[in-house]
């Protein structure tokens, strides 16, 4: 965890800065996402690897994101059903809504499910890839997109 990734969020980029419950400021402070990771007992790295025709082809990297991020959750909730509970991070933030309930100063509607992304965490996806020896570059026709679970156990079925 690195702090100078938060700057990624703040610059906003992809405009979810203030705008949506997963991000920051509302997911909490770096400290406070830190803390929350070490609070677990374990983490689970996940990485999916899509093909694209480079950064311009956004409607297939936005597929690819909700995509990751469902199967992340879908992982997650396979991992409860064995008592193994916690967190969970993808990319991008959470893609559940249309538009985030934030925007319009509602309540998540997906409190349990939301996810906060890998920047939010300030993690440094490329250190962790390196070593968790998953592949890891910036290319124009590979789209690498990393999540985390972290769970402590309850009663294991």
């Amino acid at each position: 965890v690195d702090a100078k990734f938060r700057t990624f969020c703040e610059e906003n980029l992809c405009g979810k800065y203030g705008a949506n419950y997963s991000c920051p400021p509302d997911c909490g402070t770096v400290n406070e996402l830190h803390q929350k990771i070490l609070a677990e007992d374990k983490v689970l790295i996940v990485q999916t690897i899509w093909n694209i025709e480079g950064y311009e082809d956004k409607a297939t990297i936005q597929k690819s994101k909700e995509t990751h991020n469902a199967m992340v959750l879908r992982l997650k909730a396979k991992m409860e059903k064995h008592g193994l509970v916690g967190f969970c991070s993808g990319y991008n933030g959470c893609l559940l809504c249309n538009a985030c309930k934030r925007t319009i100063n509602e309540p998540c509607s997906h409190p349990e499910l939301r996810i906060s992304c890998m920047s939010a965490y300030c993690i440094d996806v490329a250190e962790l890839a390196k070593r968790c020896g998953f592949p890891f570059a910036w290319t124009p026709n590979k789209l690498h997109l990393f999540g985390m679970i972290g769970f402590h156990e309850t009663d294991i079925k």
